[in-house]
């Protein structure tokens, strides 16, 4: 009766697992943690940047990186930048000298010569500067 309640339990969880993250048939997919962000200039702030793989890509090597057009100011940098993995901490940075306003950044993984990316919107609000 143990048995059977344990591999109750394990199924459960394995179902409650696959239902989060639904791999694709073909290809991969990019998702990221978080799809909105709200920052000032000076701040940085990491974001989780998945792979989700079909079988065919299984053991391409990912590289991460942008596929927005750069916006001057925002860094964006990864940890790993590249390799046989299935996730990377996106690093995002907000210079100093970036005015107010919303931004799309969409981070991006390449595996086989084919792209793709998930967007991430950057709300960047005014740097509040204590006076004397």
């Amino acid at each position: 009766m143990k048995t059977i309640l344990t591999l109750f339990f394990a199924l459960a969880s394995f179902v409650a697992i696959g239902q989060s993250l639904e791999l694709p048939r073909t290809e991969f997919k990019v998702d990221v943690s978080e799809n909105r962000l709200s920052l000032k200039p000076g701040e940085s702030k990491q974001v989780n940047v998945l792979v989700l793989r079909s079988k065919g890509y299984a053991r391409a090597e990912a590289t991460f990186g942008l596929m927005s057009a750069a916006i001057p100011g925002i860094q964006v940098s990864y940890d790993p930048a590249s390799g046989l993995v299935d996730s990377a901490v996106a690093t995002i940075t907000i210079g100093p000298e970036v005015p107010a306003g919303d931004y799309s950044l969409v981070l991006s993984a390449t595996l086989n010569h084919k792209k793709k990316g998930a967007i991430v919107k950057v709300s960047v609000s005014a740097s509040t500067v204590a006076a004397n």
